[in-house]
């Protein structure tokens, strides 16, 4: 899979529907990461895959968050070359910090850098629920196995 960040347009339009796309998607991980019901070897079968799968997610959501680290410094530093060359007196930088901290440019793209991470956050957890569920899996096949091993012919 490509980077989503050439799908984003211009001013990040379209970022709304890619992470729609990505909470629609989470919305069936309960049922992928269910044990109880399924015969273990289609459980088995299928926890690569799905785990494979998050991960990528996971990995194309990364891309988005270190692309919005990079706008939103991008930001703050043309904010900063702002307050530093046409203030009319002398800030110091903690000053310009504050006044940053209060551009609306700036916080427009910290809260989309926010949203994203959030969304990261998300399927890095449940990333490490299906590798739970590789554990999980794990031992019940060593406890049948051992099962097996005492069963006398």
């Amino acid at each position: 899979m490509s980077s989503r960040i050439p799908e984003l347009g211009e001013k990040s339009k379209n970022l709304p529907t890619i992470l729609a796309e990505y909470a629609d998607e989470l919305e069936t991980v309960e049922e992928n990461l269910k044990i109880k019901g399924k015969r273990l070897e289609t459980a088995n079968y299928e926890q690569p895959g799905w785990l494979s799968h998050y991960d990528q997610r996971k990995i194309e959501l990364y891309t988005l968050v270190k692309y919005y680290e990079g706008e939103v410094a991008r930001v703050r530093g043309k904010l900063f070359t702002k307050y530093t060359e046409t203030h009319s007196h002398e800030l110091s930088d903690r000053a310009k910090d504050k006044y940053i901290d209060n551009e609306q440019a700036y916080l427009t793209m910290r809260e989309l850098y926010l949203e994203i991470k959030e969304m990261f956050d998300q399927y890095e957890s449940v990333v490490k629920a299906f590798e739970a569920r590789g554990f999980a899996l794990r031992n019940i096949v060593n406890l049948r196995v051992s099962s097996m091993e005492e069963t006398i012919i």
